[in-house]
C-alpha cells in the first residue's frame, strides 16, 4: 500500500536535499551571522513539497510549519526564495533526473506563496489525508553545517499512514550512527517506512537517481526482547542537544546522571528527526533512547507547549517500523489527529527497542515521582 505516494514523496525529498545541500555549502562563503539562506530554504522546500504532492494527491491535505506572511511584507526575502525555487542551476544534470521530472516548482512568485499558505494555514486533524512536513528541521545547526532533515509524512484520519525523512548530511554508516558520522561529499540518505511494513527503506542520495535501496527489517524480528531487556541503565545512550531547552536539559541530565550514564548526551544531534532516525538505525546496539521532560502542566492541562505535530511526524513511523516505540510520559501513543499542537500528549520517551522503551518509561515516571 502506498507506494505510489511514497515514490512520489520520495522524489520531492530527494530534490529538496539535494537542493538544501547545495545552499548549505554555499553558506561557508557568507557570514554565519546571516541566518538569511537557511530561512530562504526553509520557505522554498515548503513550496516545492506541497506543489509536487498537490499536484500528484490534488484532493489531500497539507500542514507545514512556515506560512507565507513573512513573504508578502518582505519582497526582498520573496524574491530570494522565488529566486532558489525557480533555479535548476542547484543541481547538475537534474533535468536527467526521475525526482526533476516528478518535482513541480511553483510557476510564480504568487502560486509560490499560495503553496506555502496551504501548509502554513493547515489544521490537519482526525479525517481525510493530510501531508505533514518539516522542510528544514535543524535549522539551527543548518547554519553550521550540522545535522538537519527534510521531513514529509502522510497522516490518514489521524494515524501516520507514510514517512519519508531525508538526511542530506548524514552519512550512511549504519555500524556508526551514533557518532553522527558528516556526508561532507554526498547528499546523505533518505529512509522511508510504510505502516505495517515492519521494516524500514533506506537509499543513498546522490545528484542521479534515487537506487532501490536496503531494507532493513525490524528488530522485533532480528533483536530478542531479552537482548534490550538485559542492557544495564548505565549503558542507555541517550540522543539529545546541549542546545535544547534549558529545563528539558536539566532534567534530562538529572535522569541521565540518577540512571549512571556518562557523558549526557551521548549523542549529540539538534534536530529531533534526525534524533528519531538515529533510534531507529543506529546497529552498534539497541540502547539509544531519547527522553523530553517538559515544564510542568499548567492547570491540569495536558498541552506540551512546545511540540508541534511537524516535530515527530515522519521519523515517528520510521522509529516504529524499525522496531522501537516512542510514547508520552503517560505512555500514551503520539496522537497526530490534535491538529497543529500535539495537544493529547505531555512530553516523549523514545527508544530503538519496544522492551527497553518500556524499561526507560519506568524510570522516568520514578524520577518525576521523586520530583514532586
Amino acid at each position: 500500500m502506498y507506494a505510489e505516494e511514497r515514490r512520489i514523496a520520495s522524489a520531492a525529498v530527494h530534490y529538496a536535499s539535494v537542493l538544501t545541500k547545495s545552499v548549505m555549502r554555499s553558506i561557508k562563503h557568507v557570514s554565519k551571522k546571516d541566518s538569511t539562506p537557511v530561512t530562504v530554504a526553509d520557505f522554498a522546500v515548503q513550496a516545492l513539497l506541497i506543489g509536487t504532492l498537490s499536484q500528484a494527491f490534488p484532493a489531500d491535505g497539507f500542514l507545514g510549519e512556515e506560512s507565507a506572511a513573512a513573504l508578502r511584507q518582505d519582497a526582498v526575502l520573496c524574491r530570494q526564495v522565488w529566486e532558489l525555487v525557480s533555479s535548476t542551476e542547484a543541481w547538475p544534470g537534474a533535468a536527467a533526473s526521475q525526482a526533476a521530472t516528478l518535482t513541480r516548482p511553483p510557476g510564480s512568485p504568487e502560486e509560490m506563496m499560495e503553496l506555502i499558505d496551504r501548509g502554513g494555514l493547515g489544521n490537519g486533524g482526525r479525517h481525510g489525508r493530510t501531508w505533514v512536513m518539516d522542510p528544514i528541521d535543524g535549522t539551527a545547526t543548518f547554519i553550521e553545517s550540522g545535522q538537519y532533515a527534510v521531513a514529509v509524512a502522510l497522516i490518514q484520519d489521524g494515524k501516520e499512514v507514510l514517512g519519508v525523512v531525508g538526511c542530506p548530511n548524514l552519512a550512511l554508516d549504519l555500524d556508526h550512527l551514533e557518532s553522527v558520522p558528516t556526508d561532507d561529499e554526498g547528499y546523505g540518505f533518505i529512509v522511508s517506512a510504510v505502516y505495517g511494513d515492519q521494516g524500514v527503506l533506506v537509499q543513498p542520495v546522490g545528484a542521479g537517481e534515487l537506487p532501490p535501496g536496503q531494507f532493513i527489517p525490524s528488530r522485533r524480528r532480528s533483536q530478542p526482547q531479552d537482548e534490550a531487556s538485559s542492557i544495564q541503565y548505565s549503558h542507555f545512550n541517550f540522543v539529545d542537544s546541549m542546545s535544547g531547552e534549558a529545563y528539558h536539559l536539566n532534567k534530562a541530565k538529572q535522569l541521565a546522571k540518577r540512571l549512571g550514564c556518562a557523558p549526557f548526551p551521548g549523542t549529540e544531534v539538534w534536530s529531533t528527526q534526525v534524533r528519531l532516525v538515529i533510534l531507529a538505525l543506529g546497529k552498534a546496539s539497541c540502547n539509544n533512547v531519547q527522553v523530553r521532560i517538559p515544564p510542568p502542566r499548567v492547570d491540569g492541562g495536558e498541552e506540551d507547549p512546545e511540540d508541534y505535530i511537524w516535530d515527530y511526524a515522519g521519523a515517528h513511523l520510521i522509529l516504529r517500523e524499525a522496531g522501537g516505540v516512542a510514547t508520552d510520559l503517560d505512555g500514551k501513543e503520539v496522537d497526530f489527529g490534535t491538529g497543529r499542537r500535539l495537544s493529547g500528549n505531555w512530553g516523549l520517551v523514545a527508544a530503538s527497542h519496544s522492551s527497553l522503551q518500556g524499561r526507560v518509561l519506568g524510570q522516568v515516571r520514578a524520577f518525576l515521582e521523586l520530583e514532586k
